[in-house]
């Protein structure tokens, strides 16, 4: 049968006649995948976490080994393609095809949507609990040497579910059905270090004792000398929480609630704060500390707390910590900062990456493909690393990806050589030369 070729006729153009078809050849519009590849090549994340596995299939009949489907799974979410179902139109893109170990040509394509779904719903509890632990260990590879101290963030955010998902529940705060995951993130990477799925009427600190133990246990047992602080907000300031941190050793800064007797103590910094309002015409901002117990503390601990006045009203906030810095700097250089060191981190992952696209029937299959999002997090990362002096140091994951992966590039096999040619015009070549040169330097562990 003769191929009809599809062609586009405009007649803005004046100069000649202007037609568009779509013969021109081996064509990729992500022709920075190539970069992501390199990335993980450099760390070795997704062989390890592939190899977490247990494969159940007949080995006589395997067209696509795991590590195969796990690289075109996180690949394509970088790429900006977080659903399974994109795989049917992707699994013949020539650029992520190189990126899988394919050549462009072979008639073999990548894994199709049934494949890999099959692959999201059969991950047993075994092969989490090792992917948790794999993301943990190439946290600790990632240093060449012990670090003086760590800033754990560890906050929670909701995912509003469509659909039957095991354990989704209506939760009251948020007004909708919803997973509430929790998340922990290393503040100087900003890399996610744990994420665990829970069901949508968790209370914020629920389920986080046994995780966050295990995770201070281990880096402890890494590094025996290292100072670690965990930060949360008043969802976090649980009793429980703050014994598994006295318990092993680590500071905390927890946000707390406001309640009558902290109202009391904090009166006479208020009326304070409100007279020098009054009095400047400027809002006003007053820290001092106390020792305070809860009934459901063992003993007294340090409340730091901030009275502030604004043109609105009085806007006070208090702290529970077992640090002993002032009360001022403990409030706004240290514990404000995680507003950019986890909750702009849970943007990224939502905004950027749609980490909150978890539409498995199954829990545990979310659970799974909130671990694949996190790999496809620490991919960018290593990006934007390696982009360092460059204008996208400091880019979101969406700019990343809409400017150094999204890139038209055409794809020649010749009798020596893979060529993947991208535009003359491209405005981030150099970028691109430099992350990638970077990329190809072995990692110092």
């Amino acid at each position: 049968m003769t191929e009809c070729s599809t062609q586009l006729g405009f007649d803005f153009y004046k100069k000649s006649t202007l037609t568009v078809d779509f013969q021109g050849g081996d064509l990729s519009s992500d022709g920075g995948l190539l970069l992501v590849r390199q990335a993980d090549e450099r760390l070795g994340l997704l062989k390890q976490l592939a190899g977490c596995i247990l494969d159940w299939r007949n080995p006589l009949f395997i067209t696509h080994t795991l590590e195969d489907q796990v690289r075109q799974r996180v690949y394509q979410i970088c790429a900006g393609y977080e659903d399974a179902d994109d795989s049917d139109d992707l699994r013949k893109d020539p650029v992520l095809k190189i990126a899988c170990d394919r050549l462009p040509t072979e008639e073999q394509d990548l894994a199709s949507q049934p494949t890999i779904t099959r692959l999201e719903n059969r991950v047993d509890k075994h092969s989490m609990s090792a992917i948790r632990e794999s993301f943990v260990r190439q946290f600790i590879a990632g240093y060449s040497q012990a670090p003086e101290s760590l800033v754990l963030d560890i906050d929670g955010w909701d995912d509003e579910t469509h659909g039957g998902q095991q354990l989704t529940f209506f939760n009251g705060y948020f007004d909708q059905h919803m997973y509430f995951p929790v998340q922990i993130n290393e503040a100087k990477t900003g890399k996610p270090i744990v994420l665990l799925l829970r069901p949508g009427n968790s209370h914020p600190g629920k389920g986080v004792k046994v995780v966050l133990a295990w995770l201070l246990w281990r880096l402890k047992r890494a590094w025996p000398e290292v100072s670690i602080t965990v930060r949360g907000d008043c969802g976090f300031s649980l009793p429980e929480l703050k014994r598994v941190c006295q318990r092993l050793g680590a500071e905390y800064v927890f946000g707390i609630a406001s309640n009558c007797v902290l109202k009391k103590k904090s009166s006479d910094l208020l009326e304070r704060a409100r007279l020098q309002f009054h009095r400047t015409g400027h809002k006003a901002r007053l820290f001092d500390d106390v020792y305070y117990q809860a009934k459901s503390w063992a003993a007294p601990e340090r409340v730091i707390m901030k009275a502030e006045w604004l043109e609105k009203g009085p806007n006070p906030r208090y702290l529970v910590t077992s640090r002993l810095d002032d009360p001022q700097w403990l409030y706004d250089q240290f514990y404000v900062q995680r507003g950019e060191t986890c909750e702009n981190r849970i943007k990224e992952l939502k905004a950027g990456l749609k980490a909150d696209r978890l539409s498995c029937h199954a829990f545990h299959a979310n659970q799974f493909r909130l671990y694949l999002h996190q790999a496809a997090y620490w991919l960018m990362l290593e990006i934007r690393d390696a982009a360092q002096g460059t204008v996208f140091e400091k880019a979101q994951v969406s700019r990343l990806r809409d400017q150094l992966i999204k890139l038209g590039a055409r794809v020649r096999l010749t009798a020596r050589r893979v060529w993947v040619q991208m535009a003359s015009a491209c405005p981030w070549k150099e970028v691109i030369t430099i992350v990638c040169s970077r990329l190809v330097e072995p990692l110092r562990c």
